[in-house]
């Protein structure tokens, strides 16, 4: 069973990049880890479908927050105006029309970004978020790496296909 996350990240990811787990690109999640037996272009063509011609998001960085079970995971959340939520709504039911159950949601989305060695957004720091990745959490690499399963940008032309990105 395959293993995937929906992210809109803060730099453009391609199709085939891996990363480890330590070096995630920062970026919101849009669809929090879910487990499907759809194959990846199923699932992939129904999000590219779903958020075609989506606008990008224009973000703020807000205040810094601690997430996880054992809140010791240090975020900044974003401020977004209710784009993101709505976002967020188109490819989860884009996803349940094309037969994808992603299970149970958070019904509490709060977007941030995860706080990482390597980067960080600080308080008032405007992100434009027009990048959307489906990322692999379970590649043959292993457990520690992810992969780019599809990604594309967002914006008035964006649309299935229109980028050169794919699916695999």
């Amino acid at each position: 069973m395959a293993r995937f996350v929906v992210v809109l990240t803060l730099a453009a990811l391609d199709a085939g990049d891996e990363f480890t787990v330590a070096d995630w690109p920062l970026h919101v999640t849009l669809v929090e880890p879910f487990s499907t037996e759809r194959p990846a272009i199923v699932v992939a063509g129904a999000l590219r479908t779903a958020l075609a011609g989506s606008a990008v998001v224009r973000a703020t960085a807000g205040e810094d927050a601690m997430f996880g079970r054992r809140r010791n995971v240090p975020v900044t959340l974003v401020h977004d105006g209710g784009q993101l939520s709505a976002l967020r709504t188109r490819a989860l039911d884009g996803l349940d029309r094309a037969g994808v159950d992603t299970g149970h949601v958070r019904a509490d989305f709060r977007p941030h970004v995860t706080r990482k060695r390597h980067g960080r957004l600080h308080a008032g720091q405007r992100v434009p978020l027009e990048s959307v990745a489906l990322i692999d959490m379970r590649p043959p690499e292993g457990s520690h790496h992810r992969r780019v399963v599809d990604a594309w940008r967002l914006g008035p032309r964006a649309s299935p296909g229109n980028d050169g990105g794919g699916s695999d």
